[in-house]
């Protein structure tokens, strides 16, 4: 993470000033339009209606269907809907008997002919129409109770859930015809079926996160609700705002850091943050949204603070182009975000108070816990005097993980002392639509009921789980099912909490429920029964990635297939041809997950990786002593790369001259009028692009030193999950096409060969992984984090520096052993790093460490976060 309070840099600058995509602006509309709304509801599915846009009346409604979805319906009737109720739609004349509205009259010629002009386009977009997706999964339906298939319980499920949606003018003859297909299927489904089956029907469903509506988190409406502005009933008199403190806690990727674009429409906001990373991502976002953004970064006085475009009012025009030229920087009218680091803030809010009220601006400040790990810290300084000085009323804390309520009372009186009538508020969320399992080291998923053989302390954790759900999403749902059905099956609990008085109706039946339901079975236990059930639990579980149960066989990428051509030389070795043989062995026991550039690199699947660890060095050099590149490939590369390297220092060497003979040559005068002319006449050519003649020998030499720079690449056998890579290490070779495989690229492999860094940076580049470091090398940690946010490495290793800072999206990530010592909070901090993204995919987090997992489920006696929050959150 990049805790320097530095100004920004002309890259960051022009990184803000990117879009972002279409998807995201959607999002970032509801959060803004959500302030005034909270229950706004966004959906962008399209209707029939919806595609052609024609005004909705009965005949065109009647129209559309007769023309476009009858043929549907009429042929799933008759191949699968005999004997069913359905059978009542074979003529025209039981839909309008079903859907009575008198005599229909004669379609406009108008629209009829709009219609017909838009006939060809409605066929090629079938698949964008969502009466035909409806009537699809109808069919689906209806074809597997025909032919007694089990799955038909996935389609009844689905459009259960389906028929939630806001889409606007679903066609009622499609919805009268979905109707009664779902009362008759459900009619044949009992709810335990929904339940054996929820990871297929819940967690891997396609059609749930694509057609679900777009709606505010629940912690976001309570923020926005909590900082609504009243009404005052006399426009004259001003409205008193009471002052406010929120403790906003969500889990990471739900929007915390989204939601001062929906407070600036009615409040000027300070967004403090110490990893600038976020700040930016946020400056992005709103500028995208046209809002007046304003920075504030290792600023010292107010004349530090810049302002984007959009905020200036005082500024002048490039006399060519007519854009915004020299901005006035001290003109702060029309700033409704101030994004500024700690050490800033002081300064951001005397600022922005000089245009403000302060009832009128909410200091946002996200991460607060961030350093409160350690006993001493650079920042806690400014952090206190930060506090000590705010002049704010209306503040909120937000973070994934900060203390509860009791542990920093101090925190609440302070600011009740600072601020007469303050109230306090908690805000907490947690999101259940991903599973994310967590393994131990041996590759078991860990879930309460596997932890505790003493029933008192399983009772104990899952009274702490139920207190801190946001543990649920870290929960296996399939775990979760195995243990439901278990105690179901053997009437293990009491009869109200049997899946059939717990979930009235399947549509109730959601991951956070189930989740939920599994907690409450764990409390209702009859403790008795306990130690069978642990038993029985324990003994049967599975390794996540056991392949024990698949045969042995050869594996025909292990065979020496290369043929002889006469008079061409044989371009690879031996032992590039012929893998070593360990793979083989490697496939009689399950994965144990760490082997991620060689047997375990097919478990990585969707996204990038990312390895935390205290030593990230030291893990980077493991995974190239267990990549297996054979020593001749590898002694090749390193020769390469040290040629390279000597290219390199040599061009750097000239790069220096040029700059020092250059600098020297504009800046030098002499006393004589003779030199000081020749000085100033130099000093003109310069100017005008040319350099001088030894430079420009300096410089053809650096041109021709480059062209002798080789690309280093690896043989694909040796890189993670490619094709080749997979027929020799994944099991049995298959080749698993969800697993990740990076994608650097020629030209920016060229670039980084082209950096002064250690070899085996460049080595594990390579294999696709970068490394998060304290590196002098500025240029290599900028690549990193494009290829991260581009997601194009395979593996980041990054240190705890970098947990709150990565704000990239990771489908797997290790929890290194090294780091035993982080405190719960930062454990789920770093937990947090890891499903980001919008869509379910597999996801996994792997400790290294089993005590660390423990620790998660159990009340830390000593709470070093709250601690030092209770003394440097203090005006004292």
């Amino acid at each position: 993470m990049d805790l320097t309070q530095n100004k920004l840099s002309r890259s960051e600058w022009e990184t803000i000033e990117v879009p972002v995509s279409e998807n995201e602006k959607q999002i970032l509309t509801m959060i803004k339009q959500g302030y005034h709304d909270v229950n706004i509801r966004s959906n962008e599915t399209q209707s029939m209606f919806s595609f052609v846009k024609i005004e909705q009346t009965v005949e065109i409604e009647f129209f559309l269907y007769k023309n476009y979805f009858e043929k549907h319906v009429l042929s799933m009737i008759t191949k699968y809907g005999k004997g069913t109720p359905l059978e009542q739609y074979l003529t025209m004349s039981s839909v309008l008997s079903i859907n009575p509205g008198g005599e229909l009259k004669t379609l406009k010629s108008a629209d009829s002919i709009r219609i017909q002009n838009l006939d060809n386009n409605i066929q090629l977009n079938k698949t964008h129409i969502f009466e035909y997706l409806l009537l699809d999964l109808c069919k689906d339906l209806l074809k597997n109770i025909s032919n007694k298939k089990q799955k038909y319980a996935f389609y009844l499920y689905t459009l259960l859930q389906l028929k939630k949606s806001s889409i606007k003018y679903i066609n009622k003859h499609v919805l009268s015809v979905l109707d009664i297909t779902i009362k008759y299927a459900n009619e044949l489904t009992k709810t335990s079926e929904i339940i054996t089956n929820a990871y297929e029907f819940i967690e891997r469903n396609p059609y749930l996160l694509k057609y679900e509506d777009k709606t505010l988190f629940p912690h976001q409406k309570d923020l926005f609700t909590i900082f609504r502005k009243p009404m005052s009933s006399n426009q004259e008199e001003p409205i008193q705002i009471i002052p406010k403190l929120i403790l906003y806690t969500a889990p990471t990727g739900t929007g915390k850091t989204l939601s001062p674009i929906g407070l600036s429409e009615n409040y000027r906001i300070i967004f403090v943050c110490v990893a600038r990373h976020i700040g930016l991502a946020l400056a992005k976002s709103a500028i995208t949204m046209e809002k007046k953004v304003a920075f504030a970064f290792g600023c010292e006085t107010a004349s530090d603070i810049r302002l984007h475009y959009f905020s200036a009012i005082n500024y002048t025009r490039h006399r060519k182009s007519g854009g915004i030229g020299k901005v006035d920087n001290s003109v702060g009218d029309n700033v409704e975000i101030m994004v500024c680091d700690v050490q800033s803030y002081i300064t951001a809010m005397h600022y922005m108070l000089a245009f403000n009220s302060a009832d009128n601006i909410i200091t946002y400040w996200d991460e607060p816990t961030i350093t409160m790990d350690y006993d001493t810290h650079e920042l806690h300084k400014t952090i206190h005097n930060n506090w000590k000085n705010n002049l704010i009323p209306l503040m909120v804390l937000s973070c994934a993980t900060l203390p509860s309520a009791i542990d920093i009372q101090p925190v609440f009186d302070d600011f009740r002392n600072k601020f007469n009538g303050a109230e306090i508020h908690t805000i907490t969320s947690f999101d259940c639509k991903k599973s994310i399992p967590i393994l131990n080291k041996d590759g078991f998923c860990v879930l309460p009921h596997f932890l505790y053989s003493d029933y008192k302390e399983l009772l104990q954790c899952a009274h702490y789980c139920e207190e801190n759900k946001t543990l649920l999403r870290y929960f296996d749902l399939r775990e979760i099912i195995r243990f439901i059905e278990y105690i179901n099956e053997h009437d293990l609990m009491d009869s109200a909490y049997s899946i059939d008085s717990y979930f009235t109706n399947i549509t109730d039946i959601t991951m956070n429920r189930l989740k939920e339901y599994y907690l409450d079975l764990l409390i209702k236990l009859d403790d008795s029964k306990w130690q069978s059930i642990y038993q029985y639990m324990t003994s049967t579980r599975k390794n996540k990635y056991d392949i024990s149960n698949k045969s042995i066989q050869k594996i025909k990428s292990l065979e020496c297939t290369v043929q002889k051509k006469p008079s061409i030389p044989f371009a690879r070795t031996t032992s590039v041809s012929i893998p070593p043989e360990q793979p083989i062995k490697s496939f009689l026991k399950p994965s144990s997950g760490i082997l991620i550039t060689t047997n375990d690199a097919y478990t990585l699947t969707d996204g990038p990786t990312i390895f935390l660890a205290e030593d990230v060095t030291k893990i980077g050099t493991f995974y190239i002593q267990q990549s297996n590149i054979a020593p001749s490939v590898f002694q090749n590369i390193l020769s390469k790369i040290t040629t390279n390297g000597e290219l390199i220092k040599r061009i750097d060497t000239l790069e220096g001259l040029i700059t020092s003979k250059e600098s020297k040559t504009q800046t030098g005068s002499t006393q004589s009028g003779k030199e000081s002319n020749k000085s100033k006449k130099t000093e003109v050519t310069r100017e005008s692009g040319r350099i001088c003649k030894e430079s420009q020998g300096w410089m053809d030499e650096i041109n021709k030193l480059r062209k002798e720079i080789r690309l280093v690449s690896l043989d694909p056998m040796y890189v993670p999950n490619t094709r080749p890579h997979q027929q020799i290490w994944a099991p049995l070779g298959e080749v698993h096409d969800n697993s990740f495989v990076s994608n650097i690229g020629e030209d920016m492999a060229k670039n980084i060969m082209m950096i002064d860094i250690d070899n085996n940076l460049k080595v594990l580049l390579l294999l696709g992984i970068g490394m998060f470091l304290d590196t002098q090398n500025v240029k290599y940690m900028e690549i990193m984090k494009q290829l991260a946010d581009e997601q194009r490495l395979f593996i980041i290793i990054a240190s705890t520096d970098y947990i709150y800072g990565t704000n990239y999206q990771f489908c797997h990530g290790f929890i290194g052993k090294d780091l035993s010592r982080m405190t719960q909070q930062k454990t789920l901090q770093a937990m947090g790093r890891i499903g980001r993204n919008n869509i379910q995919q597999d996801y996994t987090i792997r400790f290294r460490d089993d005590d660390m997992i423990m620790r998660l489920f159990e009340k830390q006696e000593v709470n070093i976060e709250a601690n030092n929050m209770c003394v440097l959150f203090s005006s004292e």
